[in-house]
């Protein structure tokens, strides 16, 4: 299963595009199919996220948690908007696994510039109920956060494997060297970036 820290995917895709980078908001003629899906301050998603990340493996759910600020119709148009989105596989790449819709799991914040931990801690409890009760046997983690490696480490231990993927800005220094692979999701996500680096 697929756990994306999409407030981290977020805060760190717009500090890039900060730095100028162009992101991917249509289809270059001949690239890949399928422009990344954004809006600004609320969410961001690739529909080749995951992609890269299993092999073999039967991709069972992709959970995207963030938080956002606004009313009750807010929060439901951004659900939906997530709710719209699904994953893709690589072209090339033969994995043979289907199409999944990316659940969402949108928090409430009463201001934008707070900071809550609603998704580094729901992330954690729902990854460790999957792992005690033996209900997957591989864990995809999207986000850069290096307060996740302890989560990370866990999963290890308990004998699943541990994927990471992430963009570059903002991640924690010696983190892509923890779990079994890591991919580097900028090529994803913008122009001009060498293509997914997977360790």
């Amino acid at each position: 299963m697929a756990f994306v820290d999409g407030e981290n995917l977020l805060n760190r895709f717009e500090a890039m595009v900060g730095e100028g980078l162009k992101h991917r908001d249509h289809t270059p003629q001949g690239g890949m199919a399928e422009p990344i899906k954004y809006d600004p301050k609320k969410f961001v998603w690739s529909p080749y996220t995951i992609a890269n990340l299993y092999g073999g493996d039967i991709l069972e759910r992709v959970t995207y948690y963030t938080t956002m600020t606004g009313d009750v119709d807010a929060l439901e148009d951004l659900n939906t908007a997530i709710g719209s989105c699904q994953t893709r596989e690589i072209p090339y790449a033969s994995i043979g696994q289907h199409q999944l819709r990316v659940l969402p799991k949108v928090f409430k914040k009463e201001a934008r510039r707070t900071k809550t931990k609603s998704v580094d801690i729901s992330i954690c409890v729902d990854v460790m109920e999957y792992v005690k009760n033996d209900a997957l046997d591989a864990v995809y983690l999207v986000s850069g956060d290096v307060d996740y490696r302890p989560l990370i480490e866990a999963v290890m231990r308990a004998g699943k494997r541990a994927y990471v993927a992430s963009l570059s800005s903002g991640r924690g220094l010696g983190y892509s060297n923890v779990p079994d692979r890591y991919v580097n999701l900028d090529s994803l996500y913008f122009f001009g970036m060498p293509n997914a680096l997977i360790r």
